[in-house]
């Protein structure tokens, strides 16, 4: 069986290597693919010790093969440096392959680059914890690489809510200060129905300049996407 204790247990173990909006400004998907993709990022663990790279795999007899073919710090192949030197052109467009801007260069530095090494990794855990306590008895998850870290440990008042919608109503009424918890209930399969994507309520928060005086938890859909 595979839950959320191996998930959680996984998470701690290997770092995070990549860091993509809205987690960071910096970087965007054209930049992953600039510093070589899902393949660069497989090389990195790899090179960490944390891949079982001689299992074979859908695109190469072993994982090992297929990082040595497509890594752009491993692979002298000329066809796979142009391919993810592909770029944007900065146009709107909706066709696709209608155009061919190309980068200068490779981002192929990890340590300051846009995928880093274990080395150089941007935090020693991954992306997400699993926690446990009397609010979730069966665990939840939260996503700390979009989470401020000064705020990873936070204690304050519960202000709770029963939709999204009156949440919202609360936070543009002022009725949310700066050191409240955020509390929205009913969002889940049941309450929602289906898990609408839940962005407004962080949205507002931030617009209210409360983005790191305040938390949230909330049983609905939420990926951080505004935050």
């Amino acid at each position: 069986d595979f839950d959320l204790r191996d998930i959680d247990r996984l998470s701690r173990h290997v770092p995070q290597l990549c860091k993509v909006a809205p987690n960071i400004q910096k970087y965007h998907m054209e930049d992953v693919h600039r510093a070589g993709g899902i393949f660069s990022i497989l090389g990195s663990l790899a090179r960490g010790g944390l891949l079982h790279t001689d299992l074979p795999t859908v695109h190469s007899k072993t994982m090992a093969e297929g990082i040595a073919k497509w890594d752009i710090t491993q692979t002298t192949d000329e066809a796979v440096h142009h391919f993810f030197k592909a770029g944007p052109a900065g146009i709107p467009t909706q066709t696709a392959f209608s155009q061919s801007t190309r980068w200068e260069t490779l981002d192929d530095d990890r340590e300051n680059g846009c995928i880093r090494s274990v080395e150089h990794a941007y935090s020693k855990d991954g992306g997400l914890a699993v926690l446990y306590g009397n609010i979730a008895l069966d665990g939840c998850v939260v996503k700390t690489a979009g989470v401020d870290g000064s705020i990873h440990v936070f204690e304050g008042n519960a202000k709770i809510f029963e939709s999204q919608d009156s949440a919202v109503r609360g936070i543009l009424a002022d009725e949310v200060k700066a050191g409240d918890i955020v509390i929205i209930r009913y969002e889940g399969p049941k309450g929602g129905p289906g898990m609408q994507e839940m962005l407004y309520p962080t949205s507002y928060l931030k617009s209210k300049g409360l983005g790191k005086a305040c938390a949230l938890l909330t049983d609905g859909r939420f990926s951080g996407g505004t935050s």
